[in-house]
């Protein structure tokens, strides 16, 4: 009998991207929201014999580990006890497999690879293929999350929303400005994820930073500090003094997209420059617009869609 290889893996992206309310991202990856289950169609070159055993890796930044819980080993089941990553068989066509694999709810987002792995009770030796990457968000249609929301209002509001306003001024005297957010633009979504690898944080202890993304609060943290360009690598350089040159007036930032494009561009130097509202625009790029007098409540839920 020839040895088993794989042939094909069909992601199903656009189905899995409806189910998971991340269809309006620009970007190619499939991208997901933890807690919610997802397909993938997987072709043999040949029918799976009894005596092979099929099981899933997947992991996240670098030294992953299941220990973290970074990295999780998982076999096709038939049962759906448990809270961590599993996968169950929904269809098998002569070479054919449908599996639905399921990520626990607290699981770190970011970006992950998944492998499969093949062995026999037959022969020794594991035959390993790559699956693919795919992206991990917050979920806040799922309850059990952290940044679980009930109200489907809220959702469109704080989530799905791409433009907005911020509110800017003093008590007695406030203006509006509208706010392009720009998350679902081509490139966002992978320089959001490039900021919290830029940060002090996952270059001191990348192992410990990536396991601590499954925390909405700790990913607020580092944003936060992260937008400030005191910071190494931060995205914005604050200047009140009235003098801009060399760069530009935070008064004519109207949006997050060409902010966030620069910095990346640039090296992952601050873009010259920002005030209070441009940092609170920034911020929010993720997770749909909020408005500058209610900021407390806005980084409650800043990470939202990430």
């Amino acid at each position: 009998m020839r040895a088993l290889r794989l042939q094909n893996v069909n992601w199903q992206k656009s189905a899995n991207r409806d189910v998971h309310h991340t269809e309006k991202f620009s970007s190619q990856e499939l991208i997901l929201r933890r807690g919610q289950p997802f397909e993938i169609a997987i072709a043999w070159n040949r029918n799976i014999a009894p005596e092979e055993h099929l099981d899933f890796v997947v992991s996240t930044g670098p030294s992953s580990s299941e220990s973290a819980k970074t990295k999780a080993t998982f076999p096709i089941s038939t049962g759906s006890a448990g809270g961590g990553w599993k996968a169950q068989l929904k269809n098998k066509e002569g070479n054919l497999l449908t599996v639905i694999i399921s990520s626990p709810v607290s699981a770190p987002i970011g970006w992950y690879t998944m492998n499969i792995q093949v062995t026999s009770s037959s022969s020794e030796g594991m035959y390993t293929a790559s699956l693919g990457v795919f992206v991990l968000l917050f979920n806040p249609w799922m309850q059990g999350d952290d940044v679980f929301m009930s109200n489907e209002a809220e959702r469109r509001e704080f989530v799905e929303e791409d433009s907005g306003a911020i509110f800017v001024g003093s008590t007695n005297r406030i203006n509006m400005v509208g706010w392009n957010f720009g998350q679902y633009e081509e490139d966002i979504l992978k320089i959001s994820l490039a900021v919290l690898d830029k940060s002090l944080n996952f270059r001191r202890d990348a192992a410990t930073d990536v396991a601590r993304r499954n925390d909405p609060k700790y990913i607020t943290r580092v944003l936060s500090a992260m937008i400030n360009g005191n910071d190494d690598y931060g995205v914005l350089l604050g200047n009140w003094s009235g003098n801009y040159a060399g760069g530009r007036d935070p008064r004519n930032w109207n949006g997050s997209v060409e902010i966030l494009k620069t910095w990346e561009t640039s090296g992952f130097r601050p873009v010259q420059f920002g005030q209070c509202w441009v940092f609170a625009g920034v911020l929010n790029t993720d997770e749909g617009p909020h408005t500058n007098d209610r900021y407390d409540h806005d980084l409650h839920e800043t990470a939202l869609s990430l």
